[in-house]
């Protein structure tokens, strides 16, 4: 019984993960601050970031975290884009119309992974 707990422990691990383009994504903690606006999602392809807050009124809709990560050592490291990519595709999935206060890290080696970027911000209405 004890063989089995190490490959069940790494399969659940696993089953939050998403892979796309040979890489793992996964989604982090979501905090909604605002009842959904019920309006057309905006594609992802049009969804602004903004390092820092624009200068327009907005409605928060909440906080978006990703980590985008490489299957094996030889993948190519997830670029900024593609994290960028990956936080543009969660916004939409919200209703957003833009991401504020985008930081990306560095990559970095995590378990499960050879590396990760995270990505963080807040999905915003305008």
């Amino acid at each position: 019984m004890k063989r089995l707990a190490a490959p069940m422990v790494a399969l659940a691990a696993l089953t939050a993960c998403d892979v796309q383009n040979g890489q793992f994504v996964t989604a982090g903690p979501e905090t909604v601050t605002t009842a959904p606006v019920a309006q057309a999602a905006t594609p992802a392809a049009y969804i602004q970031t903004f390092d820092g807050t624009p200068n327009r009124t907005f409605t928060a809709l909440g906080d978006i975290e990703i980590e985008v990560s490489k299957l094996t050592a030889f993948h190519p490291d997830p670029t900024r884009e593609d994290a960028l990519e990956r936080l543009r595709q969660e916004a939409s999935k919200r209703g957003a119309d833009a991401v504020i206060n985008v930081t990306v890290g560095a990559p970095r080696v995590v378990p499960l992974s050879w590396a990760s970027r995270k990505v963080t911000g807040t999905a915003v209405k305008f």
